[in-house]
Order: structure tokens, then C-alpha cells, then sequence
């Protein structure tokens, strides 16, 4: 008996619905679970926003699906959507379905896809209407299917619990009017109440100069001011102050105490 209910609590587990939709390597460290809760709606806002339109597709394309080898992902209302770029990031094409212009029936095609993929990336045309908005959530969390939205619109989507967003981009490789850019290093940080307290982020190369993205190892903690002027030749740091001993430790460093003939006091003759 023991055995056998111990295998109808491993099929259930093999049954239940995964903890997280995966993403990247690089942006586990942003997200709370180190993944997108299925199911969730999920806001892409800054300057960037497309790029990590592109990581998160590539994440799921890649690290999806109920056995981890890859999901299946579609795009919504994105023409410029860069297939050449998310495969560079670790998209699979083949994975990939595209919806460029689906008109005034937008809700239709996302309400079908939902019903298919694990991530759904949607550039809404115009400001979503209550209904629709109840609609495509609800079909979201039944099936378990990530809402990724981008564009002016993303920000009027109601119950949207968690936002990523993409700031602090500096270009690499372009110098004084000339040369060619080669990487570019963001700041992606996570708010919302998915992601509870001041918010969690990370430095990133996205993308890498080889297209991919990774972390910005060569992000360095901000400097430490130290207070009152330093002269010349003088240590920056000053020495840490030391905790006070315990009578026992202070009576142990004590100077030794010398035996024979010194040892006895005035008028004392050694035995």
C-alpha cells in the first residue's frame, strides 16, 4: 500500500504545472524563483525594451517545453521583432510563431496562442479595453502561458504583477565619431509585487559583442568615500580599531615573570 501511494505521488508531481516558465542564465539572478511565474502578466518598460522582448523569448524558446528541451513561444503586433538577433541570443526559429499585423482581432490571436505556447510576446496597437484585459489573463493562468507585453500600451494592462525594466545602456566599441559597436552593458531590474522590497537587479551584457547575453563581470562595487582629508603618504585606510581583551587573554600576553635568584624579593635567600 505504502508503494503504491508513493507512486500516485510521483505521478502527480510529474503532472503538476512546472514553478517557473525558464529564462536565460543571465537573468535568473533578477528574477524572484530564478524564472516567470506561468501564468503571469508581465511588463517590459525603458529605453530597451525590445531587447529584452528578444531575451525572454529566447529563454523559453531554448530552456521551455514539459521536458526542458525548448518551448514554444509566440509574437504578437511586433513586425520589427529581430529573428536573427533572438537566435543569436539562443532562440530556436523553428519554435517561434509570428503574428506581425493582426489587425483589430489581436485578442483572437493571443487568446489562440495562449491555448499552445509557454510565452507569449505582445505589442498591443492600442490601449487594451477592460474585457480583453480580463479575457487574455484569465486564459494566461489556465494555461499556464507568460503575457510579455511591450510597447506604449504595456503600461495600461491592469494586474500586471511584475515589471522588468532596462536602463543605464552604454554602447561599446564606438569612439570619437567612428568604429563599430560591438556590445552593449544594461542595468535590468525587476519591481512589482513579484518582486517584493526595493526590487532586484543585475548588470548585463545585452547583447554580448558575441550576441549573446551574459553577465557584466566587469561591473565593480561603487566606491567607498572615507572621511577627512588623507596627507601625503598616509594609509587611505585607517587601521581597524582592535576589541578590548578579557582579563584572562591580557594575563596571558603579559611580559613573563623570571624565576631563579631574580625572582625573590630583598632579604629572601635562595633555598
Amino acid at each position: 500500500m505504502a508503494e503504491a501511494a508513493l507512486r500516485d505521488l510521483s505521478a502527480m508531481l510529474e503532472s503538476s504545472p512546472r514553478d517557473t516558465v525558464p529564462v536565460l542564465p543571465a537573468l535568473r539572478p533578477v528574477l524572484p524563483g530564478g524564472g516567470l511565474r506561468p501564468g503571469s502578466v508581465v511588463g517590459l518598460g525603458g529605453s530597451g525594451s525590445a531587447s529584452l522582448g528578444l531575451a525572454l523569448v529566447a529563454g523559453v524558446s531554448r530552456h521551455g517545453g514539459a521536458d526542458g528541451a525548448g518551448g514554444w513561444c509566440g509574437v504578437v503586433g511586433v513586425p520589427d521583432f529581430g529573428v536573427l538577433a533572438a537566435a543569436g541570443m539562443g532562440a530556436a526559429p523553428e519554435r517561434l510563431l509570428l503574428a506581425d499585423d493582426p489587425g483589430d482581432r489581436w485578442p483572437d490571436v493571443v487568446a489562440a496562442l495562449a491555448e499552445a505556447v509557454d510565452l507569449v510576446l505582445l505589442r498591443p496597437p492600442e490601449r487594451p479595453g477592460a474585457a480583453a484585459v480580463r479575457r487574455l489573463s484569465a486564459l494566461a493562468r489556465r494555461h499556464g502561458c507568460v503575457l510579455a507585453l511591450t510597447g506604449p500600451f504595456a503600461g495600461d494592462w491592469a494586474g500586471v504583477r511584475l515589471r522588468l525594466r532596462l536602463d543605464e545602456a552604454v554602447w561599446e566599441g564606438l569612439g570619437d565619431g567612428h568604429g563599430r559597436l560591438t556590445g552593449r552593458r544594461v542595468r535590468v531590474t525587476a519591481e512589482g509585487r513579484d518582486a517584493p522590497g526595493a526590487g532586484r537587479g543585475a548588470r548585463l551584457w545585452l547583447p554580448a559583442p558575441d550576441g549573446t547575453v551574459a553577465p557584466d563581470e566587469t561591473a565593480r562595487p561603487p566606491l567607498e568615500l572615507v572621511g577627512g582629508a588623507v596627507s601625503a603618504g598616509a594609509p587611505v585606510h585607517p587601521p581597524r580599531p582592535q576589541a578590548p581583551r578579557s582579563p584572562r587573554t591580557a594575563a596571558r600576553h603579559a611580559a613573563p615573570v623570571r624565576t631563579g635568584a631574580a625572582a625573590h624579593g630583598p632579604g629572601e635567600g635562595a633555598a
